[in-house]
């Protein structure tokens, strides 16, 4: 495979502070409101079953949870999946599997904020389903909600693993108190058995063969968020076995309360009821069926649903920034996307690009939650099925790389070491990608879209940019002792009288780049037998054109220009008198030098100033 190699400047890495307790209070808070959402379109589809499809939805996950355990500790890296094939493979293949995650971003955006009013029936009657123009409540709330993050987020926001550990507690506290109440006084063990079936006589409860594959490929909609674990490898302490046990953690407690919570929906709500009048909030409705409780923890799961999903969304635009951002700095994006905000410098350019994106999304579903899901399996399945190939080939290509966690069910083919639940994941996973395509007509088309419009981008860029395609480009920090980005806030041009401007065109490029403030300034130079307020009509003139051409040149630019006329006796004195009142930080002086002599003024100037100076001298 061919190395492109790129020099950088040396960046400050990241702190490893994260320990396997902060990335499982993380991973779950971001996995766990998935269930708020999934639950519903799940049953829609497997009906009786829907225990069993989440089941082998589940084991699909563990499969994928155990793969990126290896590969993220194997590369303690931002990036996720996008890190894991353009090691494997090229940039090409980093870039789709990164393409597709990004979807799968703007999409967790959109679900989960979009999943956040129906929780708020409690509080707000504008929300209710009967109510008039209840789509354009919905639809309209949720964009809100995208814009308060995208602003939240443009401010600056730290996630805090505290928040995230809290929200766990009281998910898997409300959980099992909903549990526990249904499987206490409603649940029939025999009854929740024979409702299992599949390709049974009872419709109502016995889905059809191809229904129950559906709604086992919608069922992979409630494990989103790993993600979530693998782009914080940057900044976890010993990546080895931190990773690996939050990993894990996450696992089986998702696999038991999801099994829990789905045996308690089927005690107290048929398949239909769940799928389409609760689809929207199918943990709300399990607990507005309960024998007692419902007014009480009604708005209690409507305030702790809202809250988590809430955060996941914020997870959602937090990480599609963070893969935005790897994804430019291996020249896989536009750099633009990444400029910051001059103010918060936060990255104002991909926060806003990516909210705009799932707000449209969300505007595109027409209120309808399985479009959204459709469109979240498509780019997961890519992410998913892209970081199993990785781990397959990785294992092939570079068997001898230390991995301090090795995911098992290992064979030896050839000599090669190849992990059957990574073979076992990418084909599953690969099956659900290819049952949206054929299956799905709004997955299909916006999912095959996004991925026509990113490779065009991807290809179009990295020929600007002068990089193969296909090679892999590896980035080479370089270390200067002394090196400080230069910060030009107030910026200085003294005019001259003649025709001579290329310094102030200097300066309005310098005051653009740093978004700086330019002075221009003219001396005008009396001498000491004449009044230094003295009129005289010709400088005057003179300094008043020297001054519009400045203030036009600025215009050219679009930049704003301060413009300042000094009488001195001195052109250097009225200068250096000038930087030591005002905090400037660059002047630009224009020159004519012959024989290499600037001039007195110049060199009094070079000599006495302690603010940075540069002279433009114009061509001859």
């Amino acid at each position: 495979m061919k190395i492109t190699n790129i020099f950088q400047l040396e960046r400050k890495t990241l702190k490893r502070i994260l320990g396997a307790k902060d990335l499982f209070a993380i991973g779950y808070g971001d996995l766990g409101s998935s269930i708020y959402y999934a639950l519903g379109i799940t049953a829609l589809f497997s009906l009786g079953a829907t225990p069993i499809s989440l089941a082998l939805a589940g084991l699909v996950f563990l499969f994928t949870a155990l793969t990126y355990a290896e590969l993220s500790a194997l590369f303690p890296e931002s990036g996720g999946t996008a890190t894991f094939t353009r090691y494997a493979f090229n940039d090409a293949v980093s870039f789709i599997a990164g393409w597709g995650l990004l979807l799968d971003y703007i999409v967790t955006i959109a679900i989960s904020s979009f999943a956040i009013a129906p929780y708020l029936r409690p509080f707000f009657s504008c929300f209710e389903s009967t109510a008039s123009h209840h789509l354009l409540w919905h639809t309209g709330f949720t964009v809100f909600i995208i814009f308060f993050l995208y602003v939240l987020n443009v401010r600056g926001t730290k996630h805090s693993t505290g928040l995230s550990f809290v929200l766990t507690v009281c998910t898997l506290f409300t959980q099992i108190v909903i549990v526990g109440i249904a499987l206490s006084f409603m649940f029939h063990l025999p009854t929740f058995i024979s409702h299992l079936r599949i390709g049974g006589k009872d419709l109502v409860w016995s889905p059809s063969f191809p229904q129950f594959i559906q709604g086992t490929a919608m069922a992979m909609v409630a494990y989103t968020g790993i993600e979530s674990i693998a782009q914080l490898g940057a900044e976890v302490k010993n990546p080895g076995k931190s990773i690996p046990r939050a990993i894990f953690g996450v696992i089986v407690l998702l696999l038991i309360s999801y099994f829990g919570i789905s045996m308690a929906a089927l005690s107290v709500l048929t398949p239909k009821e769940l799928g389409t009048t609760y689809i929207d909030d199918p943990i709300a409705g399990i607990v507005m069926q309960l024998p007692f409780g419902a007014q009480f923890l009604a708005p209690w799961v409507g305030l702790v649903a809202a809250v988590l999903l809430l955060v996941a969304a914020n997870a959602g635009l937090i990480g599609s920034s963070r893969l935005s951002f790897f994804m430019s700095e291996h020249y896989q994006l536009p750099r633009f996307l990444f400029f910051l905000h001059p103010k918060y410098r936060t990255p104002y350019v991909t926060l806003a690009v990516f909210a705009a994106l799932a707000s449209l999304i969300v505007i595109a579903s027409r209120g309808r939650m399985m479009f959204l899901a459709d469109l979240y399996n498509f780019g997961a399945m890519i992410a998913f099925c892209s970081a199993h190939l990785s781990l397959i080939v990785l294992r092939i290509k570079k068997p001898d790389l230390p991995r301090p966690f090795k995911a098992p069910l290992n064979v030896t083919i050839k000599g090669y070491s190849i992990s059957l639940t990574a073979v076992f994941g990418a084909l599953a996973t690969l099956g659900v990608w290819i049952l949206i395509v054929f299956t799905k007509e709004d997955g299909r088309l916006v999912g095959l879209l996004w991925l026509f419009l990113g490779s065009l981008l991807y290809f179009v860029y990295r020929k600007k940019k002068k990089i193969a395609a296909f090679t892999q480009v590896h980035i080479e920090n370089v270390h200067i002792q002394e090196y400080s980005p230069l910060q030009m806030k107030n910026i200085l041009v003294p005019t001259r009288g003649g025709i001579y401007t290329e310094n102030v065109q200097v300066g309005c490029e310098i005051a653009k780049l740093h978004k700086a403030q330019i002075t221009a300034v003219h001396i005008m130079e009396i001498p000491a037998a004449l009044p230094i307020d003295g009129f005289f009509p010709e400088r005057n003139t003179q300094a008043e054109s020297a001054l519009k051409r400045a203030d036009a040149i600025a215009r050219e630019f679009n930049v704003e220009m301060k413009l300042k006329l000094i009488r001195s006796r001195s052109i250097d004195k009225a200068i250096l008198d000038l930087l030591k009142k005002e905090p400037y930080d660059l002047v630009i002086i224009g020159a004519q030098s012959e024989s290499g002599y600037l001039g007195a003024t110049v060199e009094r100037i070079l000599k006495e100033s302690k603010v940075r100076i540069w002279i433009c001298k114009s061509q001859s």
